[in-house]
């Protein structure tokens, strides 16, 4: 059975990745991301998979709802820092998730975050 994550666990897995979130944004996210325990469950994932897939799809979930990324930092007392709101270090972390959910259990989570379709068109004339 998966166990739903925790807010630490998510916190320390962005932490790594540079990214910050608020509480007030981070506990709804993880309410809506655990809720699909069931269906991870129903799919025969493991223990293990399971809580890659939780803590992937939280994680994008994250970044793609405005959770910023530490670019630069400086220090001893000219103190300065940077953020980076861009979401291509965070393809990869979005196929990984894609590959780990091969049952669709992240689909209807609301992940903007590393998509790569797109649509390029050219119409002649004249």
């Amino acid at each position: 059975m998966a166990t739903p994550i925790t807010a630490d666990d998510v916190k320390g897995f962005l932490s790594e990745l540079g990214y910050t979130i608020p509480d007030a944004l981070l506990t709804p996210i993880l309410c809506v991301v655990n809720k699909i325990t069931p269906c991870l469950d129903g799919a025969g994932y493991d223990e293990c998979t399971a809580k890659l897939i939780l803590l992937y799809a939280a994680a994008l979930m994250a970044t793609s709802s405005g959770a910023r990324r530490i670019k630069s930092q400086g220090a001893p007392s000219g103190a300065s820092r940077s953020f980076d709101y861009g979401e291509d270090s965070i393809t990869w972390l979005r196929e990984s998730l894609t590959k780990l959910d091969a049952s669709g259990c992240t689909g209807e989570l609301p992940i903007s975050a590393g998509n790569s379709v797109g649509l390029f068109m050219v119409v002649g004339g004249c």
